[in-house]
């Protein structure tokens, strides 16, 4: 009867008054003595074994609830509180909370029974405290009394925050997933308090579920705004392809971005002025020195003078930062284009770029990074190879355009069209208007810099351009201001002549304007625009009677000399006009000739012998010859 009862009571769960009263009821009964207090005993002993498996299954349960309730948070900070307040209830303390890994310090993120405002949101060193020890071995520890344990590193801010809520018995496991720290959650007693292997093994275990899911939840994040900008991306281009579908210069472009995206981006040529036309130089110095040192366009650090970059490193052809501004270069093979441009976004230095580690741009002060907002650098990123696909396409459509126009004007210039009506067509094909008057400009020197300095000037659609026999050529309605604007640095030394208004008359000036401007590149003439009246004594050259002169009046006076020349070989004559335009000095005229002196005294006396003793007294009359000579045969193109 004595076992049966003390099933029964154990059955019943009977608490130890229960069994102290059976035990007495025993005594009572009869029951020896010794064999009730062993029977005592024992059942107390299974009644303890009973209620530690009965705790056991519950905090199992529990455990169990709390992963499947924390498998279904999605937000981590709504999972963070679930944790604090699972941990509380299931370790019974006064306070429990969540310290995560930000960088490289331990902020605390949430609590669950705290009593001041001092305890989230404080930020402490990864190393400090008790939290930092956890992190730093990856292991659980804990503390009695957590003022006056000396092992721990304690830290000012640490220290205060124990105080603020009178911490003492302490207990941190780490948060961990894949080997991986995520933070430390730990459960606070505002007494001195020893913890349990039980107890260490229970916060343990719900700290597992808890990085497990806290991981789980911040891949779930990860990927959601992955798709969002994967969408946003997605409809931001089929923004930008209709905005560039719909054509127009870079201008109408970008007004149809700001339209589009509700971003106030504005287009920047280049060349530019201001901080933002340095910050597009600096970039092209950048990918022309990556160009030639054959490196592969990375990050690079020049930047001029003055620039608004500084020295902060930054991508080639990436987006920089100018003051508050962002500025994403447009490039197409190699060549800048120009920027846009985003003003007012940019933060102060000392962040980075669209939040992200390793992405600086440089700021306008060159103290550091600057942030751009991400939506921002999307719109930059995907906005500018499509503007430079219309731009190059723009630009090879008006060079395809110019092109055919030049090879008109050519055409124009150099043959005459037996049908006076087709002669005439041929000037629109030329973009011309056969209707007004037209002057001719032939420009010596370097074509493409000729072109250059007649773009700038002004001077409207309706103007003919080409390079004929490698000079540039210029047809431009009348030229009443033309010759007060080609003046000033840059302006290239060029013949002018006209107007003319018939095809016959344009291949004439045409004619007249190239002998001119080969006789300014003959005289040394350096720019300026110049008719062939204004040649002066040497504008006899340009007409059919002077030519004429000028050859027999070098045959009567320097005959013999071109005969002995033709037949030795020797320069005679380009020594003679050496000599006489270096004042008669047989060294200087030596050192022009790139000869040795006794060659010049050798060629001098052959002239001797040639002109007789007295030419020299007619050296001026002879210089004077030698150069009309000189500026006749450029003209002449020989």
């Amino acid at each position: 009867m004595t076992a049966r009862g003390w099933l029964e009571l154990l059955v019943d769960q009977a608490d130890l008054p229960e069994l102290e009263a059976h035990r007495r009821s025993l005594l009572a009964a009869g029951v020896d003595e010794a064999v009730a207090e062993a029977e005592t005993r024992a059942a107390v002993e299974v009644a303890q074994l009973l209620r530690e498996r009965r705790q056991r299954a519950v905090e199992l349960s529990a455990l169990n609830d709390v992963a499947r309730r924390l498998a279904a948070v999605v937000d981590p900070a709504d999972l963070l509180v679930e944790v604090v307040d699972q941990a509380r209830r299931l370790l019974g303390v006064d306070l429990t909370y969540v310290a995560l890994l930000r960088g490289d310090d331990l902020r605390i993120e949430v609590a669950s029974g705290d009593r001041s405002s001092r305890l989230v949101g404080i930020s402490l060193p990864r190393h400090a405290g008790l939290v930092g020890s956890v992190v730093t071995r990856g292991t659980p520890r804990w503390t009695s009394d957590y003022a006056v344990d000396d092992e721990l590193e304690h830290e000012e801010g640490a220290d205060r925050a124990a105080a603020a809520e009178s911490i003492r018995g302490l207990l941190g496991v780490p948060l961990a997933v894949r080997g991986r720290v995520l933070g430390v959650l730990l459960a606070a007693k505002r007494e001195e308090r020893r913890f349990g292997e039980h107890e260490i093994g229970l916060l343990t275990g719900l700290a597992a579920h808890a990085a497990v899911a806290l991981d789980n939840a911040g891949t779930a994040r990860e990927l959601r705004d992955a798709k969002d900008e994967l969408e946003a991306t997605l409809r931001l281009d089929a923004d930008l392809t209709r905005a560039v579908l719909a054509g127009g210069d870079p201008a109408s472009l970008v007004e149809r971005l700001r339209v589009v995206t509700d971003v106030p981006v504005r287009w920047a040529g280049h060349p530019g002025e201001g901080a933002v036309g340095e910050a597009l130089a600096a970039v092209e110095r950048d990918a022309v020195a990556a160009g030639r040192s054959g490196r592969v366009p990375g990050r690079a650090s020049a930047s001029a003078p003055g620039s608004a970059l500084g020295p902060t490193p930054r991508p080639v052809g990436g987006p920089v930062v100018v003051g508050t501004s962002v500025v994403q270069p447009v490039t197409a093979a190699g060549q800048l284009l120009g920027g846009l441009v985003v003003d007012g976004v940019a933060s102060s230095p000392g962040a980075r770029a669209a939040g992200a580690e390793g992405d600086g741009l440089g700021d306008g002060s060159g103290a550091g990074a600057g942030t751009a907002p991400p939506e921002v650098l999307l719109l930059l990123e995907r906005a500018a190879p499509l503007i430079a696909l219309t731009l190059v396409g723009s630009r090879a459509t008006a060079r395809a355009d110019q092109l055919g126009r030049d090879i008109a004007t050519i055409d124009l210039l150099s043959r005459a069209e037996p049908d006076e009506a087709a002669d005439r067509r041929r000037w629109r094909g030329a973009g011309l208007d056969p209707r007004r008057a037209h002057a001719v400009v032939v420009a010596g020197g370097d074509p493409a810099v000729a072109r250059r300095w007649a773009a700038g000037l002004g001077l409207g659609d309706r103007v003919a351009t080409a390079t004929l026999a490698g000079r540039f050529v210029l047809v431009v309605p009348d030229a009443d201001d033309l010759e007060a604007r080609w003046i000033g640095e840059g302006a290239p030394a060029a013949g002018l002549a006209g107007p003319v208004v018939d095809p016959a008359g344009l291949r004439d000036a045409y004619a007249e304007a190239d002998r001119t401007a080969r006789a300014l590149t003959a005289l040394g003439r350096r720019g300026g625009l110049a008719r062939a009246a204004d040649l002066g004594v040497f504008a006899v050259l340009l007409s059919r009677t002077g030519r004429r002169d000028l050859e027999e009046q070098t045959s009567r006076e320097l005959g013999v000399v071109l005969a002995e020349e033709a037949a030795r070989g020797v320069p005679l004559v380009a020594t003679l006009e050496a000599y006489l335009e270096q004042g008669r000095r047989p060294r200087a005229t030596a050192t022009a000739l790139r000869v040795h002196v006794n060659t010049v005294y050798q060629r001098l006396a052959t002239l001797d012998g040639l002109l007789g003793d007295g030419w020299r007294d007619r050296s001026l009359e002879l210089q004077v010859l030698l150069r009309l000579r000189r500026v006749a045969r450029a003209v002449d193109g020989a």
